[in-house]
């Protein structure tokens, strides 16, 4: 009886072992008594068939999207006041130039607003968040300047407005709350946003406004993410960022130094955070408040997508 021929068929090239492999398979297909169960019964060629099939199933089933592939859609609007009438920042408008320069070598569509009015801050929030056309869009936000919290809602403060008591404050600031909102009617998948905006109450030293301002509880309150969101604080709830001594604040120069490297946002975010209580003597504690479904990078890491063959 003529011997039995087993089929031929292109193999992927993965190293010599696994054509050795192969090439025994073969020869073992031409003898009438040799079956596949003989062949899988031994532990050595099971585990050596199985580094063989991982990678080529890895190479034909790919995912749609991921928060870190490189190819993904990527926007990011940064804003930075500075300019206010009544308590003015120093660093913010150099922080948000100095992010978005850094967002943009990192291939991000990146929209960079300074000194905002309320009617410019709230357009170019709502234009930005129409603006991202893909539903498999990653989005960061970040802003640096006044933040305020009044009756447990968050508000960052524009610029060229008078406010003197809470209703001006509620009319004229812009609202974490409407942000959320422009982000969930928005295509985004995976979003960041990032407050360097946890300084002291701005108007505690302004004679003309009422009581009820200057009294204001410092920082921020802590806002519930909508999903596949991560919300960062510059400092926890509550509590104040310093605005740093040099070109950037204290929490953005230690985010800038970490921006560029292959690092998850939450491992990112740890540095970060050891970084400012380094600097601050454990003053400041960054915070941050997370609901990612997926890994999501800052810089995406080369092939992230393909997994490792399994080793034995």
């Amino acid at each position: 009886m003529a011997p039995t021929r087993a089929p031929s068929f292109p193999i992927p090239a993965i190293n010599a072992n696994l054509l050795d492999f192969w090439h025994n398979s073969r020869s073992a297909f031409c003898k009438e008594d040799w079956s596949m169960f003989r062949i899988l019964n031994s532990r050595r060629n099971f585990q050596r068939l199985l580094q063989l099939l991982i990678p080529v199933a890895a190479l034909l089933y790919q995912p749609s999207s991921y928060a870190y592939d490189e190819s993904l859609p990527r926007y990011a609007l940064v804003i930075g006041n500075s300019n206010y009438d009544f308590a003015p920042l120093k660093n913010p408008v150099n922080d948000a130039r100095d992010v978005a320069k850094n967002l943009q070598k990192l291939r991000y569509k990146t929209t960079l607003a300074t000194d905002l009015n309320p009617e410019q801050f709230r357009q170019t929030v709502a234009e930005f968040y129409r603006s991202i056309v893909e539903d498999n869009a990653v989005s960061v936000f970040y802003y640096a300047g006044h933040g305020i919290q009044l009756q447990n809602t968050n508000y960052l403060i524009p610029v060229d407005v008078p406010i003197q008591s809470p209703k001006e404050l509620i009319d004229s600031a812009y609202s974490i709350n409407n942000l959320i909102t422009e982000l969930e009617q928005s295509l985004s998948d995976q979003n960041i946003i990032i407050l360097d905006a946890c300084r002291n109450n701005p108007f505690r030293k302004t004679a003309t406004v009422t009581a009820q301002l200057r009294e204001i509880q410092a920082g921020l309150a802590l806002v519930e993410p909508p999903p596949s969101t991560l919300i960062a604080y510059a400092t926890e709830p509550g509590n104040v960022a310093e605005d740093g001594r040099g070109r950037n604040g204290t929490y953005t120069r230690a985010l800038l130094r970490h921006f560029t490297r292959s690092e998850t946002a939450e491992e990112l975010f740890k540095k970060v955070r050891k970084d400012v209580l380094r600097a601050t003597n454990n003053r400041q504690t960054p915070w941050e408040h997370s609901s990612l479904l997926e890994t999501f990078y800052f810089a995406p890491p080369k092939n992230k997508k393909i997994p490792n063959v399994v080793n034995f």
